[in-house]
């Protein structure tokens, strides 16, 4: 699995407004390179193809500097809910609700 340093920011925005600094210590190893997540750094050539990315697609710089270092370090599959990642054209976008609903007529 591979996600972007851009993941900690997001993911800290509520710890950090609840003060809450247990949480904020979970997320922040969470959120760290092991063998089974590359956590991506963002850099110039990350942002580079997330504004080619912006340029071609409706998506936000902090959602295309997501594709791009998908895309950078070659993942196969992208796995969100956000529909708007489907514009991306090299990326295999994979939504979780269907995912689930996969799930949901295995059982």
């Amino acid at each position: 699995m591979v996600t972007s340093e851009l993941s900690l920011a997001e993911i800290l925005v509520r710890p950090i407004k609840k003060a809450n600094i247990f949480e904020q210590e979970t997320y922040a190893k969470a959120i760290t390179s092991t063998d089974s997540l590359i956590v991506v750094p963002v850099n110039r050539s990350i942002l580079i193809e997330a504004a080619a990315t912006r340029a071609n697609t409706k998506l936000k710089l902090p959602d295309a500097i997501h594709a791009a270092s998908a895309i950078a370090t070659g993942c196969t599959t992208f796995l969100t809910n956000d529909k708007q990642f489907r514009t991306v054209e090299d990326l295999h976008t994979l939504l979780i609700s269907q995912v689930l609903t996969a799930s949901d007529s295995d059982e």
